[in-house]
């Protein structure tokens, strides 16, 4: 297994028209990081309970109380197919959402694709570890006609149905998380593809259950000779989120994350798990050692 990253400086380099996308290979598929763009969150809200004089230090605020975020979605290739794992924050928001986010490059996903080669229509699956609009908003995308439809017209987009439930009946709590602009052409569409259960939606390639910080959240796991990864989503946003007791405060249920958390940590350490990052800014793969309660992390690189 080989992997590559790149840095911001990289990335501001798709400007001059050089666009270097970071990848790993797991088992016999090609797996690609495209940028959903970056934005920022309050790092109160990321990291729940936990004082901010111990999460500044390894997420730094801004003067409004934000922290830096990735938006690092997956394109996995192999066996004939291209599937997309999430899709960043899309271009469809105002100016005033952006500034509240501060939402840079969102148009970024389009272009990582086209530098590989592939266009909207290659994309056979868009996968949904679920619908906060952070990571499905680029999967539809408002024409010059002012019509949201989806962004990849020949794919598939799998959503756990109790994702989609909580998403299209949203209460007080999760509003703002679930938007419904970004997810009402899917089914009128007729891409949209609920399902109940673990899915594998590529030989050894499952998507599966990884609740806390929704009822329906999910990660994308790789279980192939020798090569074993999870995609992490919304369980393990960043390495700061390593210690058990980092869970955020966006998360519906956290004393479930807390033993998922738990749970998966101890698999990986004993198993070697390659864990990829959806949200870290400066790291997108990393190993961990240790303990599930004291867990330490090496950067692959």
């Amino acid at each position: 297994m080989v992997a590559t990253e790149k840095s911001d400086r990289t990335r501001l380099m798709r400007h001059s028209g050089i666009v270097s996308i970071p990848r790993v290979e797991i088992g016999p598929y090609k797996v690609r990081f495209v940028s959903g763009g970056r934005f920022r969150l309050d790092g109160g809200a990321m990291f729940g309970v936990v004082p901010k004089v111990l999460w500044n230090r390894v997420a730094p605020a801004d003067d409004r109380n934000r922290i830096r975020l990735a938006m690092n979605c997956m394109l996995i290739e192999g066996n004939g197919q291209r599937v997309l794992v999430d899709a960043g924050v899309g271009t469809k928001d105002d100016p005033k959402f952006r500034d509240i986010f501060a939402v840079e490059h969102p148009e970024a996903l389009l272009e990582d694709l086209a530098a590989l080669g592939v266009a909207p229509k290659d994309i056979t699956t868009v996968a949904y570890t679920h619908l906060h609009f952070d990571h499905c908003g680029g999967g539809t995308t408002r024409g010059e006609d002012g019509v949201v439809r989806p962004t990849f017209p020949g794919a598939h987009y799998l959503v756990r149905r109790t994702e989609w439930e909580d998403a299209t009946h949203a209460n007080e709590r999760t509003r703002a998380s679930y938007l419904s602009g970004n997810i009402a052409s899917l089914e009128e569409s007729g891409q949209l593809v609920l399902h109940d259960d673990d899915i594998e939606i590529l030989p050894g390639v499952t998507m599966r259950s990884l609740p806390g910080h929704t009822r329906g959240h999910q990660g994308v796991f790789f279980d192939l000779p020798e090569s074993r990864a999870l995609y992490c989503a919304d369980l393990l946003p960043t390495v700061g989120h390593l210690p058990l007791p980092f869970v955020m405060g966006f998360d519906i249920f956290p004393l479930t994350t807390l033993e998922t958390k738990r749970s998966i940590f101890r698999d990986a350490i004993r198993q070697n798990w390659l864990l990829l990052l959806e949200h870290d800014p400066d790291h997108l793969a990393i190993r961990v050692s240790g303990a599930a309660d004291k867990v330490h992390f090496e950067k692959v690189a």
